[in-house]
């Protein structure tokens, strides 16, 4: 749907009007292509007003601003919205609306949801045309900029459903319905904004509010999903428990590098298939039998499934494994985010792996709210066993009493570990904002 400015804003300039609107869109001034639009976003923390500059030096084709932030002398088209965000969704479900999808599936949750992307990616597109967010697109702008870009000739598309406050998935919602909803797991994460793990679950479970819903496909090893959906007419249970439509069964206790097996068996038909992928930790067998789920309900055998997700890689900072030194030693980068729930399991894998020298780098973990200390105390029994443990920021040294190396950000924690000489396996795990993705850097360089 190409359409110019003036069928899409009535009040821009006429030296404008006929100009097409771009497929691509950027709220960062550094992904912007050439000809693409650059929205300015006002954040908490940065205005995306004072980047305009950086945007037309990268090859911005369009400009939007807010009406009255437009600065002078602006040298390239622009337009002006009242609410820049609000304006543009509008126009991508509009968008929505004249394609004939296939289907919309939307995937929401505290975590797992990039990488329930990533394998329904790999899933689907031997069946179907898809169009997915090319990076974790999970917001309001960010589900807006993947429609804009998304061809004609797409049958499904997928999106990303975050959120920090309470109303955020109701609104992509309502602009997006899918027409199939994945609820990966609902944790302790961005308390702050919910209050409460209870206010997490009544915003994730917002997404069942869509017009268009047809089928929700859960986890149901989460007590919460659990209790949410398991008696829900038009659901689907995935997990170890024995009463889930989708049971994963795990081969051992131990963990084996560089991958990841498992059993995933269709309860109701008996139809069974055996999983293999590179990818860190039992845990994540969640995220791919969500998606081996989706690709049955829409006629894809497991088997199919399994054969797709044979060479699944991990993506950057979810539990992709490196393999170092000819086979000496090991790497698992798990350091794009970090919570309660995911801290734990990417622990207790670790824990199941025989190696000597075990190092775990371990960020704080961010946005918990006024119980964050206990949630970090509660973390301490699962160190046990690993010989060195490197613990970056404050909450640490509040919260643990054990004989630990503490760090107060990245570069400190990658000293300490220089100091160290031999190891087999590291483990580098914390919130995003810590940067402990720059210590993977150093490996990969």
């Amino acid at each position: 749907m190409n359409m110019k400015l003036k069928d899409l804003f009535p009040e821009v300039a006429e030296e404008f009007a006929d100009i097409e609107f771009p497929n691509h869109l950027a709220t960062d001034s550094r992904d912007v292509e050439a000809g693409g639009a650059f929205i300015a976003i006002e954040g908490e923390k940065v205005d995306g007003h004072d980047y305009i500059p950086q945007a037309i030096e990268n090859g911005a084709g369009l400009i939007i601003v807010r009406k009255g932030k437009k600065p002078e002398g602006l040298t390239v088209p622009f337009v002006e919205l009242d609410e820049p965000e609000r304006d543009l969704a509008g126009i991508a479900s509009k968008k929505l609306k004249a394609h004939n999808l296939t289907d919309i599936i939307g995937i929401t949750g505290s975590v797992g949801k990039t990488t329930t992307r990533a394998a329904l990616q790999k899933v689907l597109s031997p069946h179907f045309k898809l169009h997915a967010p090319e990076r974790s697109f999970n917001t309001l702008i960010g589900c807006t900029a993947t429609i804009m870009a998304m061809p004609l000739e797409t049958e499904i598309l997928i999106l990303e459903f975050g959120a920090n406050k309470p109303g955020e998935i109701r609104e992509l919602t309502e602009y997006f319905p899918p027409s199939i909803a994945i609820l990966t797991a609902v944790a302790p994460v961005h308390l702050e904004g919910f209050g409460s793990v209870e206010g997490v679950l009544r915003e994730k479970k917002e997404i069942t509010n869509s017009a268009n819903l047809r089928k929700i496909i859960f986890n149901n090893d989460n007590e919460y999903l659990s209790e949410a959906f398991r008696y829900y007419v038009r659901s689907m249970g995935v997990g170890e428990n024995k009463d889930a439509d989708f049971v994963i069964s795990h081969d051992t206790s131990e963990y084996t590098l560089p991958a990841m097996s498992f059993v995933l068996a269709h309860r109701p038909t008996q139809e069974i298939a055996r999983f293999t992928a590179n990818i860190w930790g039992r845990h994540n067998a969640v995220p791919l039998s969500l998606a081996s789920a989706v690709a049955h309900e829409l006629n894809i055998s497991l088997q199919e499934c399994a054969d797709s997700l044979r060479d699944f890689q991990a993506l950057r900072g979810r539990g992709r494994v490196m393999i170092l030194d000819g086979g000496k030693r090991f790497l698992v980068d798990d350091a794009y985010n970090a919570n309660p729930a995911s801290m734990t399991a990417s622990l207790e894998t670790f824990g199941k792996v025989k190696c000597s020298g075990k190092i775990a780098i371990l960020g704080e973990m961010r946005e918990l709210g006024e119980n964050s200390a206990m949630y970090h105390a509660e973390i301490e029994p699962l160190l046990e066993g690993i010989e060195t443990v490197i613990l970056v920021g404050g909450i640490w040294r509040e919260a643990v009493k054990g004989d630990y190396i503490f760090a107060d950000d990245w570069k400190s924690a990658l000293e300490a570990l220089r100091k160290i000489p031999e190891w087999q396996g590291l483990l580098i795990k914390g919130s995003n904002s810590i940067g402990l993705g720059n210590i993977v850097k150093e490996f990969e360089e």
